[in-house]
């Protein structure tokens, strides 16, 4: 399993951190038109975006949905990391396509991938909060079987210079007591 994880990080850090030149850029137009625009969306972030740096590392399992036993077993520090790809817009919206590998709940790896937008508040000299979205696919051992699974998940962040703080919930899905209901916090700093 480590070698396993050592080449996707690798693979992770060849493909985000250097931008598509433009002829290599996806070819949108010949999609339906609601397919173009995501599609545009996420290649324009990629060519046009600049490289950041994700790091993940806390995961709080909400007592109210959780057994004190179960919540002692979890694994509370999501630590892991991954690299972004984020455009920050002219009117100061942010859209960012991401691999992000971290320790989850039963210290097992989770592996993303995604696109996330985030609209922000407030002059971007100071303290920015800001709220937007997230879709991803997430491979994890214990759900699907293995195989990844598409997700879509709130986000809320606050941002200040180069550094950004998110952080999402994770809802329960019908399993009952100990299935998910998780406040998952993880943040980016640009090196540029």
């Amino acid at each position: 399993m480590g070698r396993r994880l050592r080449l996707l990080v690798l693979a992770a850090v060849l493909g985000l951190g250097a931008p598509l030149p433009a002829a290599a850029a996806p070819e949108c137009a010949d999609l339906w038109q609601w397919l173009n625009i995501a599609c545009r969306r996420v290649a324009d972030t990629y060519t046009k975006g600049h490289t950041e740096v994700l790091v993940s590392g806390f995961s709080w399992h909400t007592p109210w949905t959780w057994t004190y036993e179960r919540r002692r077993e979890e694994n509370a520090f999501a630590w892991g990391g991954g690299l972004a790809r984020a455009w920050e817009r002219e009117n100061g919206d942010t859209d960012l396509v991401y691999w992000l590998i971290f320790s989850d709940s039963h210290y097992e790896p989770e592996y993303n991938l995604g696109y996330a937008w985030n609209t922000y508040w407030g002059r971007r000299e100071s303290l920015q909060g800001g709220l937007g979205y997230t879709v991803m696919l997430i491979q994890r051992r214990d759900i699907a079987n293995g195989w990844p699974f598409p997700a879509v998940l709130p986000l809320v962040s606050a941002r200040y210079d180069r550094y950004t703080l998110f952080s999402t919930y994770i809802p329960n899905f019908g399993g009952g007591i100990n299935h998910g209901s998780v406040l998952y916090a993880f943040g980016m700093v640009r090196f540029d």
